[in-house]
């Protein structure tokens, strides 16, 4: 009991010494920077904060985080030069508005422009060798042209859907008609028969044309925008069954050495003529008949005649005698009598005679042949009565 005085005593004494070392140490020096813990060190969650390391004393909070800079003031002088310039600013007049930068180009327009003027090498038309699966109307399209113009510049395409593998086709460089001058024909005389102006022939510069009257026997012209010729009248299915008698060999005349008013091809063929004054330009049986199938003329065979001329059907003049061997009719002749009779032979393998000459009736025009496209050795044969297409059956004895 006598020690208790000592033991509070002793106490005492404690509690003043922790007072005054508090004192003494507690506050921190004022300018010390104070560290602040990792996010994760104060995270209660189990296992978490134990397994993150205590944070260092080295990560400190930004000390512009609570000191946000303030732009320094110009000095008097800066501020009155500012001033001035605004003033001088403001006083100038306005600057005239800078002009609206060049449209560009109309694409429309540069394509509308090439249509109507092409470049003068441009070639009137390709040649186009029919693959797997085409149809007229696929390679139209591939082309950039309308169908109908593919079947009127290969005329005798009869079904377009259906086309010889490896067939040679014309494709023409546009919508238009390719024609060959024809002797004695006119610009004017092809304007009017496909239904255009002198100018759109003239215009289109891969013609060639100077002047309207410079144009050339068998020269060829694209016609752009040419009316696709409707195709004339022909029997119905019962009349095309129907086959026309064959015709029998004839002998040539005698003295079949003789020729034509012209100097023309030696007679090589004479016989009986028909009501219209016609011969048969060869003779061998009917491949193809004149009618829906086949509405341009007719086809006469010519397997088992190799190198046969073929004969004139009327006398005339040879308005045409060219083509192209790749495609279409082929190497082809027309006579045109003086009764307005055109008769065409065509796919021949050679031409003994020349536009613009007189021939006889009976006179060579040429030797049978393939050319073209053609399945075999024939003569397509057509008649077209003061520009209407026949029957040449009817025209024939």
């Amino acid at each position: 009991m006598q020690r208790r005085p000592y033991v509070h005593g002793l106490v005492l004494a404690l509690i003043l010494l922790a007072a005054g070392y508090a004192m003494m140490f507690g506050p921190r020096a004022p300018g010390r920077s104070q560290a602040f813990a990792a996010p994760v060190t104060g995270l209660s969650l189990p296992g978490v904060g134990s397994s993150v390391p205590p944070a260092q004393d080295t990560v400190v909070r930004a000390s512009a985080l609570t000191r946000t800079l303030r732009a320094a003031q110009a000095p008097p002088a800066q501020a009155q030069q500012v001033a001035e310039q605004l003033a001088s600013l403001s006083a100038s007049p306005t600057p005239a508005p800078s002009p609206p930068p060049a449209p560009l180009p109309d694409e429309g327009a540069a394509v509308r422009a090439a249509s109507v003027a092409p470049p003068p090498d441009l070639p009137p038309y390709q040649v186009y060798q029919v693959q797997a699966g085409d149809t007229v109307t696929a390679i139209a399209a591939r082309f950039g042209i309308e169908p109908q113009y593919i079947t009127a510049n290969n005329i005798e395409i009869q079904d377009s859907n259906f086309l010889k593998l490896g067939q040679s086709i014309i494709v023409p460089a546009g919508n238009g008609i390719l024609h060959e001058v024809r002797y004695g024909e006119t610009l004017s005389d092809i304007a009017t028969r496909f239904g255009v102006e002198v100018s759109a022939i003239t215009s289109f510069a891969p013609n060639h044309i100077a002047a309207a009257d410079n144009i050339k026997e068998t020269q060829l012209l694209f016609v752009p925008g040419g009316k696709v010729p409707a195709p004339g009248p022909v029997a119905g299915p019962a009349g095309a069954a129907s086959p026309a008698p064959e015709p029998q060999p004839t002998p040539a005349p005698s003295g079949g050495g003789s020729t034509s008013p012209s100097g023309g091809g030696a007679a090589v063929r004479g016989g009986p003529k028909s009501s219209h004054g016609l011969i048969w330009p060869v003779v061998g049986p009917i491949s193809s008949y004149y009618g829906p199938s086949h509405p341009l003329g007719i086809d006469i065979d010519g397997f088992n005649l190799p190198g046969a001329p073929v004969a004139a059907a009327t006398s005339g003049t040879v308005v045409f005698a060219g083509g192209n061997a790749c495609c279409s009719y082929g190497l082809y002749v027309i006579v045109k009598s003086a009764a307005g009779i055109e008769t065409v032979y065509a796919h021949l393998s050679s031409i003994a005679v020349t536009q613009g000459q007189q021939v006889a009736q009976g006179a060579e025009l040429g030797i049978i042949g393939s050319t073209g496209y053609s399945t075999g050795r024939h003569l397509h044969f057509e008649v077209i009565d003061n520009g209407v297409r026949e029957n040449p059956l009817d025209y024939l004895p």
